[in-house]
This record gives C-alpha cells, sequence and structure tokens, in this order.
C-alpha cells in the first residue's frame, strides 16, 4: 500500500486546502454575526469587536469603552437627544412665527395678493421637502453632526438676511434657504435615535426629539404675535437665527457623532496615523460595494426611491402628511382663522397667538400618553408566544395606537369646526387641543414605525418628511377658498372626513399587511440598488 499523504513530522494534517487568512476568517465570521442579527428586530451596526482576536490588524469600536453609540452614558445620550430637540425646535418654530401678523409682513414687503403672501410661509415648507432627500443619504455616508452643523449654518445665514429683505422676491429666496438648511435636523434625527436608542427606549427618546418639530410650529405664532405686536416682524426671522446660531456655537465642540459606521471610520483614520500601519482594515473594508447606476441614484435620492418602491412606507407617508397637512392649514390659514378668533371673539393678535397654547398644549398630552401606550405595547409585543422562544415584536405594533389617535384627530376637528363662533371661544380651543393629542399620537407612531421597519431609518425617516413637508406647503394655500366656499364649519367637517376615511383603513391594512408589504419593497430597492438577486 501507498504511503498516506498525511504528514508524520507535524502535529497538522495536510489537506491540500490552502489556508484560511486571518482577513477571509474574519469574513465568514462576520457574515455569522450579520446573519444572527436578521432575528433581532433591532439592527445595530456590529463593528467586530468580539473578531479582533481573529485578526490584530481588524479595528473596532470597543463597547465596553463606551465608543459605539449604543453603548455611550445615559449623560451622553440623553445631551445628545437634546441637543437635537432643540436645533429640531427653532426651524419649525421660524416656519410659522411671523403668521399671526402676515399681514404686516405684507405691508413691510408690499404685498397686496393674499396667495403670495400665505406663500411666505409655505415656501419654507417647500424647502423641508427638497431638502431631507438629499441631506439624509449623506448623513449615511459622512455621519449626522456635519449634516446638522452645515444645515444650521444655512438656517442661521439665511434667517438673519431675510430679516433685512426689502421686497417679497428677495424674502422668499431667503425663507427657502432658510428652510433648506433647517431640514438638516430632520433629515438625520431617526438616524440618530436608531443609532442610540434601543427599542425599549427609543419612544420615549423620539417623543423628545419630536417635540421641537411638533410644538415649534405651534408656539410660533405665539412668540411672533407678540413680537410683530410689539417690536417689528422682522424680529420674527431675527431671533430664531440667532439662538440656532448660539447653538451651532456650542455644537461644534461638544455635539458626538452618533453614525457607528462613521466613528468606525475615524478610528480607523487615527489609528493607521498613530501605528503607521497600512494594513489596519474594518468590516466596512469587508464589504461589496456597489458602483452601478442605481446605487449612486438610490444613494442620494434614497428617501424618494423609498416612496417610490416600498408601497408600506408610502402609505404610513400619505396619512402621516395628510396630518400634517391638516395641522398647517390650521394654523398658517389666518384669513379665516382670525376672523374666528380676531373679529368672532375680538383678541388681539398677540392673544390669537396665544389661543395656539390649546394645540400645544394637546401636543404635549399627546407625545406623553402615547410614549406610554408604545411603551405598553412593545412589552406586550416583545413577550415570547406560547408556540415559539422567538418574540412576537414586530415594527406594525408600533401602529395600533393610531386607531384611537384618528378618532380623536377627526373628533377635535368636529369639535372646532361646528362650535367656532357658536359657543364660548373655549369650546373650538378644547377641539383644537383633542385634535392635536390625536394627530401627535398618528404622527409619532408613523414615525417610530419609520424608524423601527426599515433598513435605512435616517433615509425612512426623511421619506415621512418630504412628503410631509409638501403636504403642509401645499394645505395653506387652498386653504382661504375652502372655508370662503363651505365656511368654517364646514370646511373643518371636510378635513376631519379626509383624516377619518384615510386614517383607519390604512392602519387597519398596513397592520395586517405590513410585513409583506416591507419584505416587498426591500427586495425591490435592493435589486434597484444592485445588491439583491434577479
Amino acid at each position: 500500500m501507498e504511503a498516506s499523504n498525511v504528514s508524520k513530522t507535524g502535529s497538522s494534517i495536510d489537506t491540500g486546502l490552502p489556508e484560511k487568512s486571518p482577513r477571509q476568517a474574519v469574513y465568514e465570521r462576520y457574515q455569522d454575526l450579520l446573519n444572527e442579527q436578521q432575528a433581532s428586530p433591532d439592527s445595530i451596526f456590529i463593528s467586530g469587536h468580539s473578531l479582533q482576536e481573529l485578526d490584530s490588524n481588524l479595528v473596532a469600536l470597543d463597547e465596553d469603552a463606551g465608543e459605539h453609540p449604543r453603548s455611550w452614558t445615559l449623560k451622553k445620550k440623553v445631551w445628545t437627544t437634546a441637543y437635537l430637540a432643540a436645533f429640531l425646535f427653532f426651524s419649525p418654530f421660524a416656519s410659522t412665527i411671523f403668521a399671526p401678523a402676515v399681514y404686516l409682513v405684507m405691508d413691510g414687503l408690499g404685498i397686496t395678493n393674499n396667495t403670495v403672501g400665505a406663500l411666505q410661509v409655505s415656501v419654507f415648507l417647500f424647502a423641508y421637502a427638497v431638502g431631507p432627500p438629499f441631506l439624509a443619504p449623506l448623513s449615511e455616508k459622512y455621519g449626522r453632526a456635519i449634516v446638522i452643523h452645515g444645515g444650521n449654518l444655512v438656517f442661521v445665514a439665511f434667517s438673519i438676511g431675510g430679516g433685512f429683505c426689502k421686497t417679497a422676491t428677495s424674502f422668499a429666496v431667503c425663507r427657502f434657504f432658510a428652510g433648506l438648511g433647517g431640514s438638516a435636523g430632520l433629515a438625520v434625527v431617526g438616524g440618530s435615535i436608531a443609532d442610540m436608542w434601543s427599542l425599549e427606549v427609543r419612544p420615549k427618546a423620539s417623543g423628545i426629539t419630536m417635540l421641537g418639530p411638533i410644538l415649534g410650529p405651534i408656539l410660533g405664532p405665539l412668540c411672533g404675535g407678540w413680537m410683530s405686536q410689539g417690536a417689528s416682524w422682522r424680529w420674527t426671522v431675527w431671533m430664531p437665527g440667532i439662538v440656532s446660531g448660539a447653538l451651532l456655537v456650542i455644537g461644534i465642540p461638544l455635539l458626538p457623532e452618533t453614525y457607528a459606521p462613521r466613528v468606525l471610520e475615524y478610528k480607523l483614520r487615527k489609528a493607521k496615523r498613530l501605528q503607521d500601519n497600512e494594513k489596519l482594515y474594518t468590516v466596512l473594508d469587508l464589504k461589496r460595494r456597489p458602483t452601478g447606476i442605481g446605487f449612486l441614484l438610490s444613494e442620494f435620492a434614497r428617501p424618494i426611491v423609498y416612496l417610490i418602491l416600498d408601497p408600506a412606507l408610502l402609505l404610513a407617508a400619505w396619512f402621516y402628511s395628510v396630518c400634517f397637512g391638516v395641522i398647517y392649514l390650521v394654523i398658517v390659514t389666518f384669513s379665516k382663522y382670525a376672523e374666528v378668533f380676531a373679529n368672532g371673539y375680538h383678541h388681539s393678535v398677540g392673544i390669537v397667538g396665544t389661543d395656539f397654547l390649546a394645540v400645544g398644549i394637546g401636543m404635549i398630552i399627546g407625545t406623553i400618553v402615547t410614549i406610554k401606550i408604545m411603551d405598553a405595547v412593545f412589552k406586550k409585543s416583545d413577550t415570547p408566544s406560547t408556540t415559539s422562544s422567538k418574540p412576537a415584536y414586530k415594527p406594525e405594533s408600533r401602529l395600533l395606537s393610531c386607531i384611537i389617535g384618528t378618532l380623536l384627530t377627526s373628533s377635535g376637528l368636529f369639535i372646532y369646526g361646528f362650535s367656532a363662533l357658536r359657543t364660548h371661544f373655549m369650546v373650538p380651543l378644547v377641539g383644537m387641543a383633542i385634535f392635536a393629542i390625536g394627530a401627535v399620537n398618528i404622527m409619532l407612531a408613523i414615525q417610530l414605525y419609520a424608524i423601527d421597519g426599515f433598513k435605512f431609518p435616517a433615509s425612512a425617516f426623511a421619506s415621512l418628511q418630504v412628503l410631509r413637508c409638501i403636504f403642509a406647503g401645499a394645505f395653506p394655500l387652498f386653504g382661504p377658498e375652502l372655508f370662503e366656499s363651505l365656511g368654517i364649519d364646514w370646511g373643518v367637517a371636510l378635513l376631519a372626513f379626509v383624516v377619518l376615511g384615510l386614517g383607519l383603513p390604512l392602519v387597519v391594512l398596513l397592520y395586517v399587511f405590513g410585513e409583506r408589504l416591507r419584505k416587498s419593497g426591500n427586495a425591490r430597492f435592493d435589486r434597484f440598488n444592485g445588491t439583491g438577486e434577479d
């Protein structure tokens, strides 16, 4: 018999196969980790810290040392979330701050057409729709912090510049670019929340940050009314810019980067410089990076691509945008709104702005209640079922509270519409508060659904903002004609019927078929992106 191929001089067996390189071993184990993560509803960036023993050249984020945003201290997470909330407040705040005194703006700029006057508010919101499709993907490529600071700088510059404008055209241009810069926060906040907070805590964090864009448009008229009455309407654009400028000065040195892949790239760059070792790499270098035209388009316009290719996100964004459009229609349509509270109830410009506190109070109540509901729903749905050890949680669980929110939103609108000018002014304000409770419930639930349910949370969240800002900018433009034709009562009732008729079917549809629709959308997106199977 011929001698065996087994080497008798060594302890290992020569199989004739090439030995795996450390990098190949890291790659295979990393793929296993990614596959294991598919079973978890919470997608966390895996930097490969547990794989460093396989290859000394692998650079990873040390969770034990707090390098990964998910392992930050509570204090650091709270600070970052609070900063985002502050930035998210002043930009939407600026969108409606001069709305109670829009006629003063019209007089100062020589505007005689009411639609052109309303456009000075709407153009800011149209810019909100333009920014996120590009800024959100940029944040997933270059990081959240640089997008926030760059956007804030543009917002500050054009807000202050707008206060010096002498013509309607120059003012509209400044408002547009201020809105473009202000949209940076909305573009990245969804991704930033997912970067730092787990599913269990995410409703609280999201609720805190989203109070800004929710309360900003409400408190803007409150401050703007008194400011315009006591000083000048120009201070209504200067003041948000000045405060945001102070935030910029504080944030540049103190705001940490939350996007873990970007943090890892910073660490790799620093390690190569200190160790003078070009062989160092990260798990990001193990991934195939497509370069096709589909990938390039989806990379820089991912929110729009999401809306087109993912039916679940499109349906959620549609309902979300209608609700937000109704809010802005009620806030910004001051020709008829002023007729109710100024002429009907004889409130001054400042008091008309104060009337919006009813909406603000309702939104605060709605946020607190919604967070409580989300916590209860998550704990119940995250409990393992009796037939399986896997948690029963699915992102569509976030939408359950929208049923109650839809009923409250419609009820509040009916109360407001049919009590205005017929009862004491407190009755329509109570209706507005109920409307606000329901509206914030719907919007917060859908925002969390976008963050939890989609592969790129920043882009999915930005998709909501794109459609919502188009609606919020367009609704006030047809508001005067709507209320002039139908009156306050039936005009508002029509809005209530739209919310009710659209909301309930969509919520049920998404809850029942949402998971299937998301899988279909992900497959389409991967094929378009060049990473899926044909």
